[in-house]
């Protein structure tokens, strides 16, 4: 009998035993579960961050390239845009040269200078006019009209006339060089439109 109600008890107390051991195991695993939940949920939440972090500044720094690009490509078709403009505006001005260098050539242009030294020579009192050594072929013309005295003047007036008085002291000057000069003065080789 003994036996038997000792087998009974020992049964009973691994049972319990087992049970004890089964719950501190179920607590344990629960225990683990929930710190590894928690370890987890730390971990992809620095993770998260970490990576929105790293994506904020690769954004910001794709963005900077990106600014620097385009202002370099800004630089760059400004200044092209500027030697273009340039370019046309001297092209411009030397067909205008010869444009008229053309009209020097042609029968108006005599009448239009003797109008021209009439309409100057009204502002004060000159006595010579400079003219450009071609144009020296209508010195008895101009003498006659303006009674000036006409002299050889620079080959690189183009056309017009320069005036002097008795003293040279006083002068205008109405050659086309200059006014050709003084008018490409005025364009504006670097703005926009």
């Amino acid at each position: 009998m003994l036996p038997e109600k000792l087998e009974r008890k020992l049964t009973y107390f691994a049972n319990a035993m087992q049970q004890q051991l089964d719950e501190k195991k179920h607590q344990a695993t629960l225990a683990a579960n929930s710190e590894n939940q928690k370890s987890t949920a730390a971990t992809l939440e620095s993770t998260t961050r970490r990576n929105k972090i790293m994506l904020t500044a690769k954004r910001g720094e794709l963005q900077r390239d990106a600014n620097r690009k385009i202002a370099h490509a800004k630089v760059k078709a400004m200044a092209e845009y500027v030697a273009s403009r340039k370019n046309l505006i001297d092209r411009l001005f030397v067909e205008i040269a010869a444009g008229l260098a053309s009209f020097t050539q042609e029968d108006g242009y005599k009448s239009y200078l003797i109008e021209r030294i009439e309409k100057a020579k009204t502002a004060y009192t000159f006595s010579i006019v400079k003219l450009s050594p071609h144009d020296m072929r209508l010195e008895d013309a101009i003498k006659t009209a303006t009674g000036l005295t006409p002299e050889t003047g620079k080959d690189d007036y183009i056309g017009g006339f320069v005036l002097l008085n008795e003293s040279r002291s006083v002068m205008v000057d109405h050659t086309f060089k200059t006014r050709l000069q003084a008018a490409k003065k005025e364009f504006v080789y670097d703005q926009n439109g």
